[in-house]
């Protein structure tokens, strides 16, 4: 019960005082006034808006009613199903983003027989109608729509509806990416229907949340590149929906020009050579457009990128000769919203002649169970883990409890020193030092504390098989590991996440150490 509560007090002391409130209030609010949607029937005024081309998703509707999300295919054979659960909470989100409108199959027709069938089961939906499926749908409805040219009244009227209920609904209990998401849906409503109400909200939130969400390095304070390039190609839809219409978001509009340009300068310099993105923290394949796509979509509106200085965000990326090495030396993610955060304080990732060798592990769940426990863990990550001892209380799916906080010691193009205080409380800490030589990678760890007993992880990419050339030397693809002091070598297997509900067989290396270990990772 005291651990518990020790839990609770470090999960809840971080979050702002409205916040907390709010959370109270959303879940006396859910039981009390369930939610419901209020249509009109006298037609509701709107204006038809345009939006420039914007790319293609890809193909997650098929033919017959059937859908394919999170590597999940599902066919419908006796009408939709917007509630449906077998699959996940995150799958029927999916289902009701809409996505799919936005297939280059996918006519006209289609379109709206599907927006149609949602219609006609609207009174059945509740996971539907929650504010972030409905904030995602009615931006692809409308998008749909401008660039379809059509605007069926009962669509509309369904549409100006559903942002009375979000207004309502607001997602001031969890802040992050899903309060910026009701704003962006918020602007597409106040220029589809001129509407005050809507753009005062939409004004005020997003000034707010997008100083406050991007740093200064231009990336997202959740810390997810992932997050990131979602919330790029948003931010990029809404500048092409505001520079083709009259609007009164000219504040929004200016700030969106400085932010873009930051983000798409963050994601250029952290990306890998080959265009990969670093799956760390809550990161997974298929859920944003690739970098490529996002990047050529911002030149076309005007934007052109290049390479930063990473600071704010905490991660930092050297390239040493063949070598591409990407640091996570910074906070977990922001104190009062660190649910997409992992125990992953000073892994790293690294290429070698832009080719995969030392990985994150990605995640393949949202649900909340063992598996997805395992992915956000300590041991999953590429650092050091002692006396078997969580960095950061990672729990429930989506909670923190007490974090480690970083510090920088050294950081220059060559070199990055730097350690945590998350086993401080135990007695003993950990401290990390990355450092280019001429061709080789130089890693040192130090743990200083008695009677410890420490693990150093490292997840090698799909199809690299490491070799053990004897106590002190492994062999992996194309570079050699050599370590200094005598230590215990394992080599096991671990899921690699390909997607959400796909992985694949892979290996990694587990060092057993004391207090001091020095890792050379060099060329063959």
């Amino acid at each position: 019960m005291l651990i518990r509560l020790k839990r609770y007090y470090y999960t809840i002391k971080y979050l702002k005082l409205f916040q907390i409130c709010y959370q109270i209030w959303f879940r006396f609010k859910k039981e009390l006034f369930p939610i419901k949607l209020k249509l009109s029937h006298n037609g509701v005024p709107f204006k038809a808006i345009k939006i420039n081309d914007f790319p293609y998703h890809d193909k997650l509707y098929h033919d017959k009613d059937c859908f394919r999300f999170l590597n999940i295919k599902h066919s419908f054979h006796q009408g939709l199903d917007w509630d449906l659960m077998q699959n996940g909470k995150l799958w029927v989100y999916h289902l009701n983003y809409f996505d799919y409108l936005h297939q280059s199959d996918v006519s006209t027709d289609i379109g709206l027989r599907l927006i149609r069938e949602f219609l006609a089961d609207t009174p059945n939906c509740k996971i539907g109608l929650e504010p972030f499926p409905t904030s995602l749908r009615l931006i692809n409805w409308i998008k749909f729509l401008a660039n379809q040219n059509t605007y069926p009244k009962d669509v509309i009227d369904s549409i100006y509806a559903q942002y009375q209920l979000l207004l309502k609904h607001l997602e001031y209990h969890l802040l992050g990416n899903h309060l910026l998401e009701n704003a962006f849906s918020l602007l597409y409503g106040a220029l589809l229907f001129d509407d005050f109400r809507l753009r005062i909200f939409a004004n005020r939130i997003l000034k707010k949340e997008l100083e406050e969400q991007f740093l200064n390095d231009g990336g997202h304070f959740e810390l997810s590149p992932m997050y990131h390039a979602i919330l790029l190609q948003r931010s990029l839809d809404v500048y092409n929906l505001l520079i083709n219409n009259e609007h009164k978001f000219f504040d929004v509009q200016r700030m969106l020009e400085t932010k873009i340009e930051m983000m798409i300068n963050w994601l250029y310099t952290v990306r890998f050579k080959n265009g990969d993105l670093p799956m760390v923290n809550d990161s997974t394949d298929n859920q944003a457009l690739d970098i490529d796509t996002l990047l050529d979509y911002a030149n076309k509106l005007g934007f052109t990128p290049s390479n930063v200085s990473l600071f704010d965000s905490g991660y930092r990326k050297l390239n040493h000769s063949n070598f591409e090495l990407f640091l996570d030396v910074g906070k977990i993610g922001p104190d009062y919203q660190p649910g997409h955060a992992h125990s992953d304080t000073l892994s790293f990732i690294l290429y070698f002649k832009q080719n995969p060798i030392i990985v994150d592990i990605g995640i393949s769940t949202y649900e909340k169970n063992q598996t997805r426990f395992t992915e956000r863990s300590t041991a999953s990550h590429n650092t050091v883990m002692v006396n078997d001892i969580e960095q950061s209380d990672v729990w429930g799916g989506f909670r923190v409890g007490r974090r480690a906080e970083c510090f920088i010691e050294i950081d220059t193009n060559n070199a990055v020193k730097a350690r945590h205080n998350g086993y401080d409380r135990f007695g003993f800490s950990h401290s990390r030092t990355w450092k280019f030589s001429d061709s080789n990678l130089l890693i040192t760890d130090t743990v200083e504390g008695d009677n410890v007993s420490s693990k150093a992880y490292f997840h090698l990419a799909k199809g690299i098989t490491p070799e053990i050339l004897d106590k002190k030397n492994i062999r992996i693809g194309l570079l050699s590991i050599r370590f200094q002091q005598d230590v215990i070598i394992n080599i096991d297997d671990y899921n690699l996440c390909l997607g959400f509900n796909k992985s694949h067989k892979a290996k990694k290396i587990v060092i057993e150490f004391t207090n001091e270990l020095d890792t050379i990772i060099s060329p063959q």
